[in-house]
């Protein structure tokens, strides 16, 4: 009976690791501080559906609107579902904190899995007094390195408390801190994130989101899961021919 047990347990383990997570649901609030000294504040909520991987924003304030990206484009709608624009972004889902989470590859921000691969190799592993293991990752091919510098990790109990990306001068890009981590049905989610962008001239964008009611694989609402992109219409359509 006792071997019995221990057999179930043991399958037991290997499942829960095998388990898939495919949807992330949280109320967000985004806080910009611009390098102009200007404020912002948006909030509403976000969707993100792994299998189309989909990503969705639906705002309420500071004014109604709807943002969908995927693949490479941000698409925006107003508050009557009507498209109001595109923008081309370099940024893909698959590397977003929400895939990142759902895959269980947020600890070494997916570096080493998926289309990136084999891009970076560590070059470098310590541990500090706090007790933080900082790895710093380089670029592996030779034409690379004259565009791409290395990235910086911090991670605490196994869970990655900081990044920090360098051109190939060792130049500080940009910074990312990752606090609050909830776990959540076996999904390891940090429930602030803190951006700090640098500017050429020495100035410098911080963004601070915050997330709260976090849902994995929640069921209904479909429809904000994976948006339909509405087609624009065309000029002058809906109206007869004279």
């Amino acid at each position: 009976m006792k071997k019995l047990l221990l057999l179930l347990f043991a399958l037991g383990v290997r499942l829960s690791f095998a388990q898939e997570f495919y949807r992330l649901k949280a109320d967000v609030s985004i806080k910009d501080k611009l390098a102009t000294g200007a404020y912002r504040l948006t909030v509403g909520k976000v969707y993100y559906d792994k299998p189309s991987l989909s990503l969705t924003y639906k705002l309420h304030f500071p004014q109604e609107e709807t943002i969908i990206i995927k693949d490479t484009t941000l698409f925006k709608l107003n508050k009557k579902d009507s498209l109001m624009g595109t923008q081309n972004i370099t940024i893909m889902n698959e590397f977003s904190i929400f895939h990142l989470a759902l895959t269980g590859r947020l600890a070494d921000y997916g570096i080493n899995s998926g289309k990136v691969n084999g891009l970076y190799k560590v070059e470098k592993v310590e541990k500090d007094k706090s007790g933080k293991v900082i790895t710093t990752w380089k670029v592996t091919e030779k034409k690379l390195q004259k565009t791409m510098g290395k990235i910086k990790m911090a991670n605490i109990d196994k869970k990655l408390d900081a990044i920090a990306f360098y051109d190939v001068t060792d130049k500080l890009l940009s910074q990312q801190f990752f606090k609050d981590y909830v776990n959540i049905k076996g999904v390891v989610f940090p429930r602030q994130v803190t951006q700090i962008a640098y500017n050429a001239d020495g100035t410098q964008n911080i963004q601070q989101t915050t997330y709260k009611n976090i849902y994995i694989d929640e069921n209904g609402e479909d429809k904000l899961y994976n948006r339909i992109i509405p087609v624009p219409a065309l000029p002058g359509s809906g109206k007869s021919p004279k």
